[in-house]
Order: C-alpha cells, then structure tokens, then sequence
C-alpha cells in the first residue's frame, strides 16, 4: 500500500530528527519547526495527516495552530504529540478537532510504532470512504478482535504466500480477502473471485482455465478464464472446500508451476498471481475424509487465517449497522433513520449465527419495512427470542470445555442483563439494585459484554 504523506509540526529539531530516521520506512515525512511554517508547509505539501505538538517553543502554540488547521482543513486527520503533564490540554484539543492525542515518550521507537497504527486507522478510514462511494463493501475494524486481524492481514499481505482464510458463513471472508489485496504491492491489478461451488467440474474448468474453440459442444469461441485474466494480481477461491475432485489435481499443478493449459488446449500459458482460498469447513477434516487432496491443502494452506464470528466482535455492529443503513437507504431512495441506542444494543446482544450477512439482510429489511424519517427504536428491531439449540454445537464443539462454558455463561448475562436493563429503561444504577449487583461491578461487566447502555 502507497506510503501516507505527512506532516510533523514540532520545535524539538532533535526530536525530529529522531523520528525522521526511525519513520522514513513508514510514511513520508515533512518538517516544520514552529506554527507558521507548519502552516506554510501544510497549505503547500497538502498531506494526509498533521503530527502536531502541543508545545510549541515561540509564536503560535499548538492549540492555535490546530483551531486554524481545522477551520482550514476540516477533513484533515490531526494527530497531537503531547508530554504526559499535557493530558487535559490534549483533551480540549480533542473537543477543537484533533483526530486523536498521543503521550510523548522517551522511547521514540515505541511512539513510532502508535503512531503507525493511528496513521494505518487513517488511511483505513479513508479507504473506507472509497470503498463506500464505490459500493463496495469495507472491512469494519472497530473491535479488538478485527483490529489484531487487520494487522495480521498488513504482515501477510506482500508476500506471495497461498493464505487460507476460515470462518463461519457470512463472516465476511471475501472482504477480507480484498483486504489483503488493497494492502498488497498487487493492489492496482486485477482481483478475480471464482465460487467453487457453483459450477459442474467441466464448467468450473471451463471458467478457472479457460476453453479453446470446439472444447466442448457449445465452445463456440476461444475463452479467457479467470486464472488468466487474474494475472499479475491475486484470484479468491471462494468456498474451496467444494472444489470438484476431478479439478483437484489440475489446480495444484497451476498453482506450484505457475502455469496451466485451456480446456481444449495444448499451449501452456504462464501467469503470475496471488491465490488466497476460502472455506466454512473444516480442510483438515475432509482430507481425512480423503475428499479432499491432501497435497493441495497443504499447498493452499501456507498462511492460515481464522475470522471470527460476529457474536465475538460486538464492537463492530454499530458501524456496520450504520454502513447497511447507509447504503440501503441510498439503494431504495430514501432519506437515512436515526437509531436509538438501545436500538444497537439489542443488536449487540444478539448471537447472530448468520454473522455479517444476517445483519445486513436484517438491515436491508427494516428498511424496506421502515416509515421514512422515522428513527429507528429497540422494538423496531425483530430478532429471534434467543438462538435456536440447533444453532450452538457447530460453534461450540470446535471449543475446548473451558471457552464453551465462558462463552455460554457470557451469552447469558447478556441476555439475563439486557432484559433487566430494558425493564429499568436503560438505568444502570436502578437495574444494579434490582439485580442485587454492587454498581461498579455490574457496570464492569456491562462494559465487559459490551452492554453498556445510555439512558434514552
């Protein structure tokens, strides 16, 4: 991925300099040692984001310069770089702007690495942007959980390495394979996906190699496939575990000699490309099943990557819900809802056993169903009254004994909680005491379930 531009604004030159060397690898980087030429320097470099010291040494402080940077910029990204004596200026400089604070530290290498990860968050949302306007679907990262996967998937990503990605159905798992594509030195070159489970294996090879003329009765022409027409950039094998038996040994030859022949063909043609695979299965089991080639599991499973389900993100669901609600109501021409709070957190307390996908199906229905401009309430929100049996062992039973009793006794409380919080209408305290709950314990374990909940 291109290198972000920016822009630091501090009087400490030896600071700087510092910085400068342990950065360079990361983003590009422009100096400026007081506030008008930092402004100076901003209006004429046009970078990304602003590292903005709070404690400039003369003229303008950096309070100033921020409230001119945001009257000026107001989309522009302002990071401020402040001693740890400096947390309360930091805070007001949040409520002028600033896009986040982070605590000067003698160890500038360790800086170094937050303030890569605030810049990577940046870019991220800028892309985000992007992939909205183009209406594609972005990869929400607000959790823990996807956060640490967003980074696993920046490591992995130029290396040409087959990776493997798992998780349940609806996780997202195309997403996150063009993740690893837009992070990737491939990133401007093609992406072609391929649904394994979709074609006959004459048709499968007939798409992922293509036919040359006469190949078969209808080949009425010569054909590209997608393995082709994905050179020099990366192909997703959606659903692999569904690959045909017949076409097993025909994709590991492609894959370890870079290089196949056309339904039909004699010609060997080379290509070029990432091959990132995908399966809600377990590969390991079917090759026990000897459905599966073992030599191609390995082959295809260099770089392994599970995707956890929704119900163990929660974090994640206001933003995805509100990326849904935008875009539906984009779709169907109509002016976007509101939502309550405790409209989002009935939809975090939900298990959702069709992770992503559900939600959004959930979404796109409510607002087909919604009147227009009304805001979006709790009772707004129909759900099943609690997840079926049927739906816990396929999760549960690849736990070990130990996660699957947390991970039931957690769904319980939230349940047993956000029905006790829906009878006190959103009051921590009052709840607490029906409950018989010390306060600050109970809103430990709210925070915990990531059930907090705003009096509405």
């Amino acid at each position: 991925m291109k290198k972000l531009t920016a822009l630091l604004i501090d009087d400490d030159k030896n600071f700087c300099k510092t910085f400068c060397s342990l950065a360079e690898q990361s983003f590009e980087l422009t100096v400026a040692h007081s506030g008008k030429d930092g402004l100076a320097k901003l209006k004429r470099e046009q970078p990304q984001v602003v590292l903005l010291d709070l404690k400039l040494g003369r003229g303008m402080n950096g309070l100033e310069v921020l409230k001119r940077i945001c009257a000026s910029y107001p989309d522009l990204p302002v990071i401020m770089i402040t001693d740890f004596a400096d947390v309360p200026t930091a805070v007001q400089a949040m409520k002028i702007g600033a896009f986040y604070y982070i605590s000067k530290s003698p160890n500038i290498q360790g800086l170094k690495l937050i303030i890569e990860r605030e810049l990577e968050r940046i870019n991220w949302k800028k892309l985000f942007q992007e992939r909205q306007r183009e209406g594609e679907m972005p990869c929400i990262a607000e959790s823990p959980a996807m956060q640490q996967l967003l980074d696993q998937l920046r490591q992995i990503a130029d290396s040409d390495a087959t990776i493997l990605l798992e998780g349940e159905s609806g996780v997202g798992k195309e997403v996150c394979a063009r993740q690893i594509h837009r992070f990737s030195k491939r990133a401007n070159k093609p992406f072609v996906t391929v649904n394994c489970s979709t074609l006959s294996p004459q048709l499968f090879e007939s798409e992922f190699f293509g036919h040359e003329r006469g190949a078969f009765t209808d080949a009425h022409a010569q054909k590209k496939g997608k393995l082709e027409i994905a050179n020099t950039g990366t192909i997703f094998l959606d659903e692999i575990a569904e690959l045909p038996a017949e076409s097993q040994a025909k994709i590991l030859r492609a894959i370890e000699e870079k290089q196949f022949e056309r339904l039909g063909g004699t010609v060997t043609t080379e290509v070029d490309v990432r091959v990132i695979t995908a399966t809600n299965k377990k590969l390991s089991e079917l090759v026990k099943k000897n459905v599966f080639r073992e030599d191609l599991f390995y082959r295809l499973s260099v770089i392994r990557i599970v995707i956890p389900p929704l119900r163990q993100r929660p974090e994640d669901i206001p933003a995805l819900t509100r990326l849904f609600l935008q875009h539906y109501s984009r779709e169907m021409n109509r002016q976007q809802p509101e939502i309550s709070p405790r409209a989002i957190e009935k939809l975090k307390s939900y298990f959702w056993p069709g992770n992503v996908r559900e939600l959004k199906n959930m979404i796109e229905r409510l607002i087909a169903f919604h009147q227009p401009g009304a805001p979006i309430r709790e009772p707004d929100i129909v759900l099943a009254d609690h997840p079926s049996e049927l739906q816990y062992p396929q999760h549960l039973l690849q736990m070990s004994y130990d996660q699957a009793k947390i991970w039931l006794m957690n769904d319980f409380r939230r349940i047993y909680f956000s029905n006790a919080l829906e009878r006190n209408r959103g009051n921590i305290s009052a709840t607490a005491n029906e409950l018989g709950i010390n306060r600050s314990a109970f809103h430990k374990m709210l925070k915990e379930l990531a059930l907090n909940i705003d009096k509405e």
